[in-house]
């Protein structure tokens, strides 16, 4: 099987996961990111609404992206969804071939529908690596 794994990332924890994922598989590692500015209290109600109300944003892919059987793709969550970055490149994408990976420091991810599968990395669990591991096991 063919993977490669995709992430947006604000603060690096979604960077830190997709490479950890990568170099387990030996895959390419693809950063996304978008042209929106989320720094400060503004940037962080804005991401939040953006979320809420699944609002599409213009995505770079900062690598030219080869074609994988299956992907894995890295969103930080925000306000219960993925980050904007990610929900406009998985509308490019069939779903079925997509493992989701959300990080957060205290919550799941609500929508899981469709996704080949869906993985909590949730940083008060304290079990980054272990659900790292499941992935990876599940996947070979």
């Amino acid at each position: 099987m063919n993977y490669k794994v995709v992430y947006f990332s604000k603060t690096g924890n979604s960077k830190r996961v997709a490479e950890k994922i990568g170099d387990k598989l030996s895959c390419e590692v693809t950063e996304i990111t978008d042209n929106q500015d989320w720094k400060g209290v503004l940037g962080f109600l804005k991401g939040g609404y953006y979320a809420m109300t699944k609002k599409n944003v213009e995505i770079k892919i900062n690598k030219k992206s080869t074609d994988a059987d299956e992907i894995i793709v890295v969103s930080p969550l925000w306000a219960s969804g993925v980050a904007p970055a990610i929900k406009s490149f998985l509308e490019t994408t069939k779903l079925d071939k997509v493992h989701l990976v959300v990080t957060s420091t205290g919550s799941k991810v609500k929508e899981r529908e469709g996704f080949k599968s869906v993985s909590d990395v949730v940083k008060k669990n304290n079990d980054e690596d272990a659900v790292i591991d499941n992935l990876i096991k599940s996947l070979v």
